[in-house]
């Protein structure tokens, strides 16, 4: 084994799941050659290329890449596809505030295997499907793997898009020191600092025990998107023409808009609504009638955070065959995340309430402080639509707080090698209102009073009427464990006449708990714009595993490796997933690999148990069954014209897993010790998709497809869109959408990984290594029906963000002597 290849096999050291943490090789054969465990097999071998596509990030290549945190690195993987899920795009997400996920292919974070030290962590407490990212320690690891297979016949049967062993540092001695800041120029900056130190003790082969510990620290302040010009304005225009491009601007404004007559109307509507109050809130032409708020004007890109984290390990060599190992990590975080200010109108109120201003309102447009509306007449109560502007952005703060422990053995038993581990693991997530929220049972008898100026700048008395309806407290509390005990036995049974047979055994038993309870006020949906009722999920399942593999030579330079996996859940059911992988090098400088497996997600417990609950449409809409837009023109009513209808979503017991076949073909050249090649294609066809489809897709289509002179719909969603009929006109109207969890489509994704490293050494100035790593994702294709037509993803912001076509990074290092 030459140098680079023996550094490689110990990189790669530690199966990627059920697997204790450990680095330490046992010499078996008479030649004392290292036999470790390549990532994508749990056999010990020689040789550290196998039939799977694995990619290791080294300390070194942590350390140059300038992440922060292991979101920021995982953000970083050519793999990662569909934007994951980082703190940016959790803004304004009440679902699960403060959550940063891997997805690799595109497929979601509950696609993707995230392992620390190759054990599951607990699903982030505000989710009930993922891990965390932010829980990783970046500061305490050695390395990071990444198998671009969904190897779920080896590590669990959902690593449907692959897997993330994040692996932390062992056998360590010494110390290390280290601070970091990062201060972006410009207004507002964004900065970044930290800081973390590393200490380890006792040296493993002279004194027969490691102990180990990380500390770190990391704040990161607030940026706004009025900061920077790519994101203070949701209204876009085009430079030449001044036609509007993007219009994300919102009718619920400060100074308020009236609907009145079937128009909206403002006082302060003027050309290009320069007396609307500008930057937040404008107009879109000469002639707009009405204030628009800009939403991207108050909002933060970047949103403040602070973290704590604590890794520690130990390791106690009982004698030549056994160690005891153990390890305990720990995170804490803050998040704070702020958006617009509360948007105040019937299309916001829990039951499509109108928001009225009394007419004998101290301010009502035309009695002396508010200026009447030129050519308007404004009569009785107004139906307004407000922005709680005074009282700043909506802001809660996440904290969570989540871990891990694990004891364990592992070594040498009967000529086994054999690992065994207990485990604990916790999450905790608290989410609190701490500016700008309110109980809509507070605001709208508040504004009913009359002495709440919705036009201008409030007095004392009115701000303080005001600030009395907000909401300072505690509004959810949740919480996930995964507790379990795994076992893993290796060895060569056999010696074939081209190699020898190895196998290998283990199991492993887990109790996975969740319990995610909204508080009062989010249980009965007293919040103004919240988007309903929220309720409790509480639920918990049992999951046990047994598994297999075997890798022989068949023929000289031709090795197999065959594995199957049996899950069984106590609350859904079970599956067998095989995976099979051949891998032929037909001379040193050429390998030549392929697999094929098949997987198996099952639901997660919200997605089971989420009890139905009421929110609205994202678009706007005339209600078809009430005359669609002719009906609307003639007889004008905001429940049903222009109207974010009602939406009913949950969870749904009967969904099916996802299940998929999945297939890798590649080559890896190394025509010289400098120049090393890897082109791999990857091909996953997944069935039986789990997800939401939008109310917004159901009823777009209901109403593309409908007929006004039989008052039905061709629309394969009509069951889904119930009606009702209208006390006041007795007419049949929609009553709400379904749009619950359900299997909705199948999907497809093919395209291939590459990496090239290039290396120039002792040259006249030092030692030049040149490396790309790119992932080109040629099609992930969408069908919701049999014989539907296809969704084209790639290129799209599609549901779990923008899918990247080709993604890369491109890295330059220079050493030179101790530099």
């Amino acid at each position: 084994m030459n140098t680079k290849r023996k550094h490689i096999a110990l990189a790669v050291i530690n199966a990627l799941a059920v697997m204790a943490a450990t680095s330490t090789a046992f010499a078996q054969d008479a030649q004392k050659v290292e036999r470790v465990e390549i990532t994508g097999s749990n056999i010990k071998r020689i040789d550290s290329e196998t039939a799977l596509p694995v990619t290791v990030i080294t300390r070194a290549e942590i350390e140059r890449s300038g992440a922060t945190s292991a979101a920021d690195l995982i953000e970083r993987l050519s793999a990662n596809n569909g934007g994951g899920y980082n703190s940016s795009l959790a803004l304004g997400d009440s679902g699960r505030p403060g959550f940063a996920g891997a997805s690799l292919r595109g497929l979601g974070s509950n696609n993707t295997l995230v392992l620390l030290n190759g054990r599951r962590l607990a699903v982030y407490a505000f989710d009930g499907g993922a891990v965390n990212l932010g829980a990783i320690p970046l500061a305490a690891l050695e390395r990071v793997e990444v198998l671009r297979d969904g190897a779920s016949a080896i590590y669990g049967s959902d690593a449907i898009a692959g897997v993330i062993n994040f692996i932390t540092r062992r056998d360590f001695n010494g110390g290390i020191a280290e601070v970091y800041g990062s201060m972006p120029g410009g207004k507002g900056n964004g900065q970044r600092y930290g800081a973390s130190a590393t200490i380890g003790f006792g040296d493993l082969a002279k004194d027969g025990f490691n102990g180990f510990a990380s500390f770190n620290y990391d704040k990161q302040d607030a940026l706004k998107a009025s900061d920077r010009s790519f994101s203070r304005t949701a209204l876009i225009r085009d430079g030449t023409t001044g036609a509007i491009l993007v219009n994300r601007l919102s009718s619920n404004s400060y100074p308020a808009n009236i609907l009145f007559n079937g128009a909206f109307v403002n006082p302060y509507a003027n050309k290009y609504g320069a007396n609307c109050s500008p930057p937040t809130s404008l107009g879109t032409s000469a002639t707009d009638s009405r204030c628009r708020f800009d939403y991207a004007s108050v909002i933060d890109i970047v949103t403040p955070s602070e973290k704590l984290s604590v890794v520690g390990a130990f390791a106690f060599q009982i004698n030549a065959n056994h160690k005891l190992v153990s390890e305990f990590n720990y995170a804490t975080t803050k998040t704070t995340f702020t958006v617009s200010p509360v948007p105040a109108s019937e299309a916001t109120t829990f039951n499509g309430d109108p928001l009225l201003y009394p007419a004998n309102g101290r301010y009502y447009p035309g009695k002396g402080i508010t200026p009447a509306i030129p050519g308007v007449t404004l009569t009785g109560p107004l139906n307004v639509y407000y922005r709680t502007i005074e009282l700043g952005g909506r802001s809660d703060r996440a904290q969570s707080d989540e871990g891990r422990a694990v004891v364990g053995l592992e070594g040498i038993l009967a000529g086994w090698d054999y690992k065994t581990g207990l485990y604990t693991a916790q999450s905790k997530a608290t989410d609190r209102y701490v500016g700008g929220w309110v109980f809509e049972s507070k605001f709208l008898p508040a504004v009913a009073t009359g002495n709440i100026n919705l036009w201008g700048p409030n007095d004392a008395a009115g701000l303080a009427l005001l600030r009395s309806t907000q909401i300072l407290q505690d509004v959810r509390q949740s919480k996930s464990t995964n507790n379990g005990i795994d076992f893993n036995m290796s060895r060569e049974i056999a010696q074939l006449p081209a190699g020898p047979l190895a196998v290998s055994l283990g199991g492993e038993f887990r109790q996975q708990k969740y319990n995610d309870v909204p508080l009062a006020v989010l249980n009965s949906g007293d919040v103004l714009g919240g988007g309903g009722d929220q309720l409790p999920v509480v639920g918990k399942r049992n999951v046990f595993a047994l598994f297999g593999e075997a890798s022989a030579t068949i023929v000289k330079n031709l090795e197999a490796q065959v594995a199957v996996r049996y899950d069984r859940y106590s609350d859904f059911g079970n599956a067998t997933t095989p995976k099979v992988g051949l891998r032929w090098q037909p001379m040193k400088e050429v390998l030549v690999r392929g697999s094929y497996g098949e997987g198996f997600r099952a639901p997660t417990l919200p997605e089971l148990l989420l009890p139905i609950t009421q929110t609205n449409t994202g678009g706007a809409y005339d209600d078809p069954l009430y005359g669609g837009a002719a009906g609307c023109t003639a007889r004008f009513d905001p429940k049903y014209c222009n109207a974010q209808l009602t939406v009913r979503q949950g969870g749904n017991p009967n969904l099916k897993p996802e299940k998929s076949k999945q297939f890798t073909v590649g080559t890896v050249l190394e025509p010289t010790s400098n120049v090393s090649l890897r082109l791999d294609y990857f091909n996953i066809d997944q069935r039986d998709v789990i997800g939401i489809l939008s109310a917004d897709t159901k009823l777009n289509d209901y109403i593309a497809k409908f007929n006004p002179a039989t008052k039905t719909s061709s629309s394969i969603y009509a069951p889904d869109v119930i009606t009702k009929i209208d006390a006041a006109t007795g007419r049949t109207v929609i009553s709400y959408v379904k749009a619950g969890y359900a299997n909705v489509s199948t999907q497809k994704t093919s395209g291939f990984d590459a990496s090239m490293k290039l290396r120039v050494p002792k040259t006249a100035v030092g030692d030049f290594t040149i490396g790309m790593e790119g992932t080109y994702l040629g099609s992930q294709k969408s069908r919701t029906t049999a014989g539907g037509p296809e969704t084209q993803n790639v290129g799209q912001f599609a549901v779990f963000g923008p899918v990247v076509r080709f993604k890369h990074t491109t890295s330059i290092s220079w050493d030179s002597g101790p530099w």
